[in-house]
């Protein structure tokens, strides 16, 4: 039996081989193939399936199609691609589709992301089920499934390029960091097409990221990229994670870009026409998102930190775009998934459109002072949670991501995380001061009920 806790809110993902294998990766295939089979009304004949550059994957992968195919399912193989191929390929091909990664996590980790045709995803503990009603048992009674190379890469470049104006794009010259991922060799066929010229770094996919683990977020992996974008006077600098999903931007001096103020840009960008839309936002972003938003007659949506929230919700009402503080961006004409090379290309866009730096277009949405998120090991954050909200009883208090309390001063947000055993705390002040205070209280406070 699979072990519970490779089940996440919206994928599912381990250590390889103590918690995800071959004999795992084949039993959630069959499950995969048998849950189309029961849930997806269109009756699939064929599942498309990619995988990243982990070191794991190839073994992984086929034993996953061979549960597929066992339960009389085709599999369309694209080989190693991002995750937004896969994404792109579910919904341009109204396909069922797969992805073997475990995206910014370290080498050692791997993992599914799995979705129903038109990138819709789906509870992963109804997967769950149909795995431990062990229905693999059965795989004798259905006639096999085939195995085909599929390259998409094509229409995905036309479907990236689409994005933007490509007449319109002023000469740059951009640092690029794709961590060793699957990003760079689409990267390199994307950059073709336009007038940029670049500094192409760790482009080669390599399982064992050997310049530095796959999660841009971390400010220690972008230490390499800072100093190029300084040294060579680049307009700017961004780095992808292992599938190419998450983004992060450096401005001209080689500091990062916030999230939340790559988000607010984006807004800004979606909401200059006169039709008003919609934007959802995750629950750790920036106040600076709701009022950039509100100051461009969209309608702001919070809604739960996590890929399958934000794209679900995105996709109900119809908006244009979603964001994420860990530097995913959700687009309407993407299918409503994220993609770390569609959010360059408006970057590109909008730095081509302003004629202005990055720093100073960023500086209009600096307005708050931030933690980067603080993580704490803990293995049932729930309970820690409800401790912390009993300290402040008379504030405002929200329940829908986790716990966040909002004051005239400060707002913080402690979750435990869709995919780690970690406790996740956000803090947001009009001040460094009042920031660095709330920052001391609410660690003491963890570390008291740890």
């Amino acid at each position: 039996m699979i072990h519970n806790s490779v089940f996440r809110a919206y994928d599912i993902r381990g250590i390889y081989p103590d918690e995800i294998n071959e004999k795992t990766a084949y039993q959630i295939g069959f499950a995969f193939a048998a849950y189309l089979k029961e849930f997806e009304i269109s009756r699939p004949e064929k599942v498309v399936v990619g995988r990243d550059a982990r070191l794991s994957s190839p073994v992984l992968f086929h034993s996953f199609v061979r549960g597929i195919t066992d339960n009389g399912i085709n599999v369309w193989d694209i080989g190693l691609s991002t995750v937004d191929e896969a994404y792109f390929a579910s919904g341009y091909f109204h396909l069922p589709a797969a992805i073997i990664t475990a995206s910014h996590n370290p080498k050692n980790w791997n993992g599914f992301k799995l979705m129903k045709s038109n990138v819709e995803f789906f509870p992963i503990e109804d997967l769950q089920k149909i795995i431990n009603s062990s229905a693999q048992e059965n795989a004798a009674i259905f006639k096999k499934g085939k195995i085909t190379s599929e390259n998409i890469k094509t229409d995905y470049l036309k479907h990236v390029l689409d994005f933007i104006n490509v007449e319109s794009i002023r000469p740059m010259r951009v640092a690029i960091d794709a961590s060793n991922g699957v990003a760079g060799p689409m990267l390199e066929a994307v950059l073709k097409k336009l007038p940029i010229s670049y500094a192409a770094l760790n482009f080669s996919p390599d399982g064992d990221f050997p310049a530095h683990e796959p999660d841009p977020t971390q400010e220690k992996n972008l230490t390499n990229l800072k100093n190029e974008v300084i040294a060579s006077h680049y307009h700017f600098g961004c780095a992808l994670d292992g599938d190419g999903d998450r983004i992060i931007f450096v401005d001209e001096n080689g500091e990062s870009t916030p999230s939340s103020v790559t988000g607010a840009l984006m807004s800004k960008y979606f909401l200059s026409g006169t039709r008003s839309e919609k934007v959802v936002y995750s629950t750790t972003m920036s106040k600076i998102i709701p009022e950039i938003i509100q100051m461009y007659n969209g309608e702001a949506v919070i809604e739960k930190v996590g890929h399958a929230f934000i794209s679900r919700r995105l996709k109900e009402i119809e908006g244009v775009l979603g964001v994420e503080k860990s530097g995913h961006y959700f687009f309407k004409k993407n299918f409503y998934a994220d993609s770390g090379i569609i959010s360059f290309l408006i970057m590109l866009q909008i730095l081509s459109n302003e004629k202005k730096s990055l720093s100073v277009l960023a500086s209009k949405f600096r307005k708050y002072f931030s933690t980067p998120e603080i993580n704490f090991k803990i293995e049932n954050p729930e309970i820690l949670i409800k401790k912390i909200a009993q300290n402040f009883e008379g504030y405002e208090i929200n329940w829908l991501d986790g716990l966040t309390v909002t004051t005239s001063d400060f707002w913080l947000n402690v979750r435990p995380s869709n995919t780690e055993p970690l406790l996740r705390l956000n803090i947001e002040a009009k001040d460094e001061i009042v920031l660095n205070r709330v920052k001391k209280d609410i660690a003491s406070l963890i570390k008291k009920y740890l």
